[in-house]
């Protein structure tokens, strides 16, 4: 288990990227739920950022 900044930082990065990930869901649902196209496809442009954003953590050698 790492100690310190870094163990932190790797404690962290899970919960985080997690929030992300249920962000990126909820966006999703509101876009499915939007009628105006032009809201509706920055909501999905939204949720992918949410998405990359986990993935980096995920790979991140403090996250994971």
């Amino acid at each position: 288990m790492a100690s310190g900044i870094r163990g932190f930082a790797a404690n962290a990065a899970q919960p985080r990227a997690e929030r992300y990930r249920v962000k990126a869901t909820s966006l999703r649902e509101l876009a499915a739920a939007e009628p105006i196209g032009l809201l509706r496809e920055r909501l999905i442009v939204l949720a992918g950022q949410y998405d990359e954003l986990a993935a980096r953590l995920a790979r991140s050698p403090l996250g994971g």
